[in-house]
């Protein structure tokens, strides 16, 4: 792969289309997919398995299970420990690619939302283990979510798709919206179909290269909600229910969304697509690898479980050494330091940055500078909270509560001087609040 190649660039426009990643010898799909999910082994070494086949499953809430599936057909070499994407190590299957592929190449037949059963959708999405990465560091099986939702007093009325990354370093949603815009479509009706909903807004960026493709009649069920992703954060719930609130698509619609609609990204409702509409499961992902590392960026559709080290052959190989690997965004995502991880159901992004990009990794001690106070979206106090969890600095539980309302966007952490884990503290206080 080189410069010359129209599917690689540094701006969005310039891309042409994705490509196929190369096909793995190995494959090691990681026994977790999801958020708070660990999954039970079905197969052991030596079993022949086939694309698509269920290699895995857990039980999410009672008396629904969700599945892993082979990404590719081979044989199991292996149930072994692996380092994740999240930065946690857990067994995986380990497969040997041989033999034909039962989806890959093949022509299949499509189902519109017409052709489908709304209360049968979100049984379907579980099945085939498609993945909600609206929020990449909590994915969740959205159809779990979306019938825990349905159960809730404040049922989803909406469908909101993202067609845009909420970190600024990431452009993945952007291409997939932009390639394989038709798709979403379909994938947002059918979404709709299945909770019923009253509309279908896409959060665009302002500056999206085709507005005048919601004015075509084929579209005219699918609302377009400007945003300006220029400022940070912007792709969360909170920020895209303001801009409609405060734009003028509210004017000229019949339905108001809040934070209670389901929220997706390009990716998912890409995945709903192919899932539902194409009965295949989800075994692949959209990537997009980029860094100065790299001869050039791209975005690959590759298969879950290849590793890191597998693709980067695909890349060109590096041109210096990485420092660093950043999964998922410089502002949203994880650093991890194995090419030999695999790419999960959640990664969206992979960036090599080589030791001249590699920052200052020391913490220090809070200089009680007010910093992340200022910096803060919702107006919390993350140096407060961060001393509260680590220094066992006691709080009421009020104030402890504060912590809910933390977006994740990570403003905190790029402002503090003393390189404070913040925003990290501040999720595992929230989770330590939510699980009591």
């Amino acid at each position: 792969m080189n410069s010359n190649n129209p599917i690689v660039s540094s701006v969005i426009k310039d891309y042409k289309d994705s490509q196929k990643a190369f096909l793995p010898r190995f494959v090691s799909i990681p026994l977790s997919q999801e958020a708070g999910s660990n999954y039970k082994p079905l197969v052991k070494v030596g079993d022949i398995v086939h694309e698509g086949d269920v290699i895995a499953e857990t039980e999410l809430i009672k008396g629904k299970k969700t599945f892993i599936h082979s990404s590719v057909p081979g044989t199991v070499v292996a149930i072994e420990p692996v380092f994740s994407p999240d930065g946690r190590q857990e067994f995986c299957v380990k497969i040997r690619f041989g033999g034909a592929f039962s989806f890959l190449g093949k022509k299949h037949q499509e189902k519109t939302a017409s052709n489908l059963i709304g209360a049968e959708i979100p049984s379907k999405l579980t099945e085939l283990g498609v993945l909600n990465t609206f929020k990449t560091s909590i994915p969740e099986n959205l159809g779990i979510e979306i019938e825990k939702m349905q159960q809730s007093k404040r049922k989803p009325e909406n469908v909101i798709v993202r067609l845009f990354d909420e970190d600024p370093y990431r452009v993945t949603d952007s291409l997939v919206s932009k390639f394989y815009f038709d798709e979403l479509v379909k994938g947002a009706r059918i979404l709709a179909k299945a909770i019923n909903a009253k509309g279908i807004v896409f959060a665009i960026d302002q500056k999206f290269a085709d507005k005048d493709i919601f004015k075509k009649d084929e579209y005219k069920d699918v609302k377009a909600l400007e945003m300006n992703i220029r400022r940070y954060p912007c792709g969360t719930p909170r920020e895209i229910v303001s801009a409609f609130v405060r734009g003028p698509l509210k004017r000229t619609c019949v339905f108001c969304i809040t934070k209670h609609d389901l929220f997706v990204d390009a990716s998912t409702a890409y995945e709903v697509y192919k899932s539902a509409g194409l009965s295949i499961p989800s075994v692949d992902r959209f990537v997009h690898f980029s860094g100065d590392c790299l001869n050039a960026s791209c975005l690959l559709e590759v298969k879950v479980g290849i590793t890191l080290r597998e693709l980067v052959s695909q890349l060109g190989g590096f041109v210096k050494d990485p420092a660093h690997i950043i999964i998922n965004g410089m502002l949203c995502g994880i650093s991890v330091q194995s090419l030999d991880i695999p790419i999960t159901k959640y990664v969206k992004s992979v960036e090599f940055l080589s030791k001249k990009r590699r920052t200052d990794e020391q913490v220090y001690s809070c200089i009680n500078c007010g910093n992340c106070r200022f910096a803060c979206p919702v107006k919390l106090s993350p140096d407060i909270l961060y001393n509260h969890t680590v220094n066992y600095k006691l709080l009421n539980e009020r104030f402890t509560a504060s912590s809910l309302a933390c977006i994740e966007c990570g403003l905190c952490n790029t402002v503090c001087p003393a390189r404070l884990p913040l925003c990290q503290t501040i999720k595992v206080l929230k989770n330590k609040i939510t699980e009591e």
